[in-house]
């Protein structure tokens, strides 16, 4: 039993659950099958069931729809059974290796389906960082100062010493990097709950809920994905060690103190901790804060944000915890200040509204493609509502949610003056989740009518996860490549005249996949230049009559550069609705006998195109 700061009396949770597991020999009847196995054999027969709907996908087809549009009805009948089977399981036997198994169940269904139908990895952005990784496997240091990925380095140079240690390559790394990751967060968010509610349910469902909501394709190989397992290793430092039981405010305006006496009012106190054990936990903070900012931009100042409110509220010893991370962060940011601010704007934008706009690259594409945009927003705004209504709900004794609704809400300070190229909202997201998920777990877990709450939430659950699949792999249609797409790429970073600028059909390709991405044109960590954006030709058909326009853009990117043109390409150009059917398709026929072109590769896939201009 513990007490609240009221002095109120409060059973234990998981004390107050009498156990459902007599012990041999008691007499006591036993556990009916259905109810002991029911279960687990939903899991598997759920597991089973999407196995088994993943041998009938063809995946020389595609869809506007995304994996949902290409598999039959019994992947949401596998996930459908495993949701059903982890809330039976919450809800009477509980027990962990039943628990456990649905989340990696949940895991794997969402993450490992694309991994397993396509041998190569998703998403186009990608592959840029397998050049960095690449290039550090290669024994190469930091060597260019206008390289944000070589200035953040932390991602690559840990993932080169892995691929050096088990021989496995980094298209394979980053090819189930999703799963890899996605686990791994597993483990410290379930401890980070077990710290914050005594409940294990509440644990095992915040994790479940983490998953089923996490639509926003951060786990996938890059900077932000590590720099996100970091960041759950500061939350625990913080809830374990460095909690501080809040108190009244003796100073201030009267309305003030009142106010802080009602948001406290049900806190638990918060565990003890000696000198010693502070000093040490302030020490892998600042640790684990010191890899973080060495890895991403903008992770560092999302958790300051996070530390800065609970510090202000009162949650946080000693306060002034935040001021090292703060020196930290800064430290690192003055040398790289000039190129930062010059290249991408320290405080982009100080307009709240449109830096949580997100990226908006078209209005004219396909229904499946505003249809993935509509659902992905749906489900943001929908966890976020119910995780307010969740700490809302706690009104009576807010104190028992102020740690984490003051982490679940702190993220969306930063887009007060950074939109992160519009990316900054996805990253608000990302950070949120694991709170919002606890707050909604938590007050699921309160609610007296567990027997009609358990279907409503088995339903929610299996709304959530069908959403998150439609965000991640919606676009499949042109975010997976085949290996004669990566091969042509392959082939001209290999072969490719070094010092020529590699121009793309659209900013959609397996590009900068080589150790060597930086000798081709101006050095950047950006996207090659595509034809849609940087010649200004969105709309524009492509074919004989519009090719001088080609040429002419070509004739800027410096001497004799390359055009590539892909399946990827034409598929990402028809999806958003960015150039009109078949103009890419028009232009490769164009140029394959065009004056001042050469063809110097070609797959079934892709082909690349040198412009030698006058010369030919």
């Amino acid at each position: 039993m513990t007490r609240t700061l009221s002095g109120e009396a409060v059973v234990d949770t998981v004390q107050a659950v009498p156990s459902r597991h007599p012990a041999a020999g008691s007499g006591a009847p036993r556990v009916p099958f259905l109810r002991r196995w029911g279960a687990p054999l939903l899991l598997l027969v759920g597991l089973a069931a999407w196995a088994v709907s993943l041998t009938q996908v063809d995946t020389a087809t595609r869809s506007d729809y995304g994996l949902l549009g290409m598999v039959g009805p019994l992947f949401p009948l596998g996930l459908a059974l495993l949701c059903a089977g982890f809330v039976l399981e919450l809800a009477d036997q509980r027990r962990s290796s039943v628990l456990a198994a649905g989340v990696i169940g949940l895991v794997l269904i969402i993450d490992a389906s694309v991994p397993i139908l396509y041998s190569t990895p998703e998403y186009a952005w990608t592959y840029k960082h397998v050049g960095v990784v690449e290039f550090f496997r290669e024994g190469q240091g930091v060597t260019d100062p206008r390289d944000i990925y070589q200035q953040w380095p932390a991602l690559f140079t840990a993932v080169a010493a892995v691929a050096d240690l088990t021989g496995v390559s980094s298209l394979a790394l980053a090819t189930w990097a999703p799963v890899a990751f996605s686990l791994l967060a597993c483990l410290p968010l379930f401890a980070i709950v077990r710290h914050l509610s005594d409940d294990r349910r509440v644990a095992f469902l915040t994790v479940f809920l983490f998953h089923a909501g996490l639509w926003v394709g951060t786990s996938y190989l890059s900077p932000q994905a590590l720099a996100f397992q970091l960041a759950l290793g500061c939350f625990l430092v913080v809830v374990a060690w460095l909690r501080r039981t809040p108190v009244e405010w003796r100073r201030g305006p009267r309305w003030l103190r009142r106010l802080k006496a009602w948001s406290i009012r049900g806190a638990e106190e918060a565990p003890p901790a000696s000198r010693r054990a502070r000093g040490a936990a302030l020490a892998a903070l600042y640790l684990l804060f010191s890899a973080i900012t060495i890895t991403h931009q903008l992770s560092p100042y999302i958790l300051i944000a996070a530390l800065v409110l609970a510090t202000l509220l009162g949650l946080v010893r000693p306060r002034w915890t935040v001021l090292g991370c703060l020196v930290i962060a800064v430290a690192f940011l003055a040398p790289r200040l000039e190129f930062i601010n010059s290249a991408y704007g320290l405080l982009d934008s100080l307009k709240f509204w449109e830096n949580a706009g997100g990226v908006v690259t078209t209005t004219s594409g396909t229904p499946g493609q505003v249809f993935t945009s509509q659902v992905s927003t749906l489900l943001a705004l929908g966890v976020w509502s119910l995780g307010l209504l969740a700490a809302l709900a706690s009104w009576r004794r807010p104190g028992r949610v102020l740690l984490p609704a003051a982490f679940a809400f702190a993220p969306f300070l930063i887009l007060v003056g950074q939109s992160y190229g519009g990316e900054a909202i996805y990253r608000v997201y990302l950070f949120s989740l694991p709170f919002t998920a606890f707050l909604i777990a938590q007050a699921a877990v309160r609610i007296r009518w567990q027997r009609l709450l358990m279907p409503v939430l088995a339903v929610f659950l299996v709304a959530a996860s069908l959403a998150s699949i439609q965000g991640l792999h919606g676009t499949l249609a042109w975010s997976t490549f085949s290996e004669d797409e990566v091969q042509a790429q392959q082939w001209l970073y290999a072969n490719g005249e070094e010092g020529r600028m590699i121009v793309v059909g659209a900013q959609n390709g397996p590009g900068r996949l080589a150790d060597n991405y930086n000798a081709f044109g101006v050095p950047s960590s950006g996207g090659d230049p595509d034809l849609i954006t940087y010649a200004g030709l969105s709309g524009v058909m492509l074919d004989a009559e519009n090719r001088a326009a080609v040429d002419e853009f070509m004739a800027t990117q410096g001497d004799r550069p390359y055009l590539v043109i892909s399946r990827g390409m034409i598929e990402y150009a028809r999806y958003y609705g960015l150039l009109p059917d078949g103009s890419l398709e028009a232009l490769e026929e164009e140029l394959a006998t065009a004056p001042g072109w050469t063809t110097v590769h070609r797959t079934s896939d892709a082909v690349v195109f040198q412009y030698v201009g006058a010369e030919e």
